[in-house]
């Protein structure tokens, strides 16, 4: 845990033992309750945020049913929670309490597909995002592993998912990775990992069908190296898509269009290597970037205006950062 100065530096505050490799993290919206993904591991711990200095207790380790557990999703009403096993390629969901703790395992759901091309990568259903729409009543989870985007059914009275048909595919060997949705347009924008490619696709709130209209490279055309593209998040006024690129190392930001298109990107250097997750500030004008083989978080000031990012002086060392969430606790 770390506490950020007016003048944007971290200082450490305290750290948490818990179980191995905490490699995502979400709250509640109360900013109680912290929830980590063990990707080593079969886990999803809840952990307790002190509202007066923001420490963390560790509150209970729940079984997913799974192993290799990469992404969590609360849904909108925050009555359940919802996990990613990528390696067993499943879907777990746990009903919640009022006091943040979980209760059992409400379902798990074995995703099914033939694996992609890319043998070394697709040995069969990999999930690597479950993701609620705005209406909460759907989740679209991309499967890197069979280049399928699982559309599914939640109902929040019981907690149960349900496919809502046949899932869309992606291209060959481009291994869907993580997606997020516009907050205005019926349109959803997707990176693929393996490819490194994203695609922009329309969305239709009633079936969570997505229908491909643009598919672009992250990567500019003088680029001959591998490259993981990682992480894709939207700025604050959904004016710019930014995408994380593992081997150019490299920040991508995309102007989107009144229609939802995007424009050519600019590329800025992540000053690090693999980084794999990256978020804005609460404010929207600070980008921070996890990357995790330098061990390193590299602060970016952004212009909401023209999408540029600047380097700033903050470079934070701490090991293999893969996950970052702010919380107001210990502001008063």
């Amino acid at each position: 845990m770390f506490d950020i100065a007016a003048d944007g530096s971290w200082h450490l505050i305290d750290t948490t033992a818990t179980a191995p490799n905490p490699s995502y993290l979400i709250t509640d919206s109360e900013e109680r309750t912290l929830y980590a993904a063990h990707g080593d591991g079969s886990w999803v711990s809840a952990l307790r945020i002190d509202a007066n200095t923001g420490r963390l207790r560790v509150l209970e380790h729940y079984d997913t049913g799974g192993t290799n557990v990469v992404h969590l999703a609360l849904s909108p009403d925050e009555r359940h929670l919802v996990a990613a096993n990528y390696a067993t390629g499943s879907v777990a969901v746990f009903r919640r309490r009022s006091d943040g703790r979980l209760a059992a395992r409400t379902q798990l759901l074995d995703l099914t597909g033939q694996p992609g091309p890319v043998h070394s990568d697709q040995t069969g259903p990999h999930p690597h995002e479950v993701r609620f729409d705005s209406s909460g009543t759907h989740i679209v989870v991309p499967d890197k592993g069979t280049d399928r985007l699982h559309r599914l059914r939640y109902t929040a009275s019981s907690g149960w998912l349900s496919e809502l048909g046949p899932p869309v595919r992606a291209a060959p060997g481009a291994g869907p990775r993580h997606l997020v949705y516009h907050p205005r347009l019926p349109m959803v924008y997707v990176v693929d990992e393996l490819s490194s490619h994203l695609g922009v696709c329309g969305y239709d709130a009633g079936s969570a069908n997505l229908t491909l209209v643009q598919r672009v490279s992250t990567l500019p055309r003088e680029f001959a190296g591998e490259n993981a593209a990682a992480e894709v998040i939207l700025d604050r006024d959904a004016r710019f898509v930014h995408v994380s690129n593992r081997g150019h190392e490299s920040v991508a930001s995309y102007p989107i269009t009144s229609a939802g298109f995007v424009g050519a990107p600019v590329f800025t250097s992540v000053q690090g290597r693999e980084p794999r997750f990256m978020n804005f500030d609460p404010a929207g004008t600070a980008l921070y970037v996890a990357n995790q083989r330098s061990d390193t978080i590299v602060a970016f000031d952004y212009s909401p205006a023209t999408g540029a990012l600047r380097a700033c002086p903050t470079v934070v060392a701490t090991g293999s950062p893969s996950a970052i969430v702010f919380t107001r606790a210990g502001i008063s």
